[in-house]
């Protein structure tokens, strides 16, 4: 099975030189790793009022996702009856990190 990692690198002066530093560790040196730049833009926050607000719109979302999947599961339960048992293990190795 194939691992991808999701990393976030100490800062040098610029994105590009620990970019090099991370390239020269785990690729160019001892041939660790296949590395890939994964680009976030800036995150735009007014104030504070704007941020809390995000925050609250956010954990109604989350509740709502989490809803939706627990009721799907649910659905394939009753619909897969001859297969219960493999909706449950699978169903039951999906985890909510919320």
């Amino acid at each position: 099975m194939t691992e991808f990692w999701l990393i976030s690198a100490p800062g040098e002066k610029t994105c590009q030189q620990t970019w090099d530093k991370m390239m020269a560790a785990t690729t160019r040196t001892n041939n660790l790793s296949t590395n890939h730049k994964f680009s976030i833009p800036d995150l735009k926050v007014g104030t504070l009022d704007v941020l809390v607000g995000l925050s609250d719109e956010l954990a109604k979302l989350d509740s709502f996702v989490e809803s939706v999947v627990k009721k799907v599961a649910q659905y394939m339960a009753d619909v897969l009856e001859d297969s219960r048992d493999k909706v449950q293990e699978t169903c039951g190795s999906v985890h909510w990190i919320g």
